[in-house]
């Protein structure tokens, strides 16, 4: 079977969240980050953290690298997960998306076919690429590293020179409950909209 790395970026700062880190919010009895860390045990050969070694010690089975180009944002993240990456496929994600899950996961890989060159596998969801819930190549890495020495840090930068696979979503939706799957974390109604998934299903009033 083919290998592929699981690099989860954790450095961001949260800002909309308040003052709260919401990778260290309480989730489902563990942390979110931990909760997230354990879905990727389960499809991954190994799970690498981006983001404070102090801050992520204490998770078991990952390893945690910071970013090699600081204060650059997710690209860096990016950027760093593939570097120390020893596998050709990464899935790369943020700690903000709690369900995605193997069913996921394993369709991403069913996307790979061994006599076409595909360099990134990523979802549409509202009419918008997801590129922290995709699959991405080694072969990127110089590339987004001349983005980020040129200060272009939007994360899809590179995505232009790449060879993409999209996995449309009407196509996902047959699949996925979408709402639920790419549910992100990013203010706190959000959580209490993932926390009464996580009580009642996939059913919200």
């Amino acid at each position: 079977m083919l290998k592929i790395n699981a690099v989860l970026l954790a450095g961001g700062k949260s800002r909309r969240f308040g003052d709260l880190d919401k990778a260290l919010l309480p989730f489902a009895g563990k942390t979110l980050i931990e909760y997230i860390v354990s879905n990727l045990n389960k499809a991954f050969n190994r799970v690498i953290i981006i983001g404070s070694k102090d801050k992520y010690s204490f998770i078991d089975g990952v390893e945690v690298h910071e970013d090699i180009y600081k204060n650059k944002g997710p690209l860096a993240g990016i950027y760093t997960g593939l570097y120390f990456s020893e596998t050709n496929y990464n899935f790369i994600c943020g700690c903000d998306m709690p369900f995605l899950n193997s069913n996921y996961f394993n369709y991403l890989k069913s996307n790979l076919k061994k006599d076409v060159k595909t360099e990134i596998v990523v979802p549409q969801y509202n009419g918008f690429l997801e590129p922290l819930a995709a699959l991405y190549h080694y072969s990127l890495l110089k590339r987004i590293q001349n983005e980020i020495l040129n200060n272009n840090l939007r994360i899809k930068s590179f995505y232009d020179n790449a060879e993409k696979k999209i996995l449309s979503e009407s196509v996902l939706k047959e699949k996925f409950k979408l709402e639920k799957l790419f549910l992100n974390l990013n203010y706190p109604k959000d959580l209490d909209k993932a926390l009464r998934y996580l009580e009642g299903g996939d059913r919200i009033e």
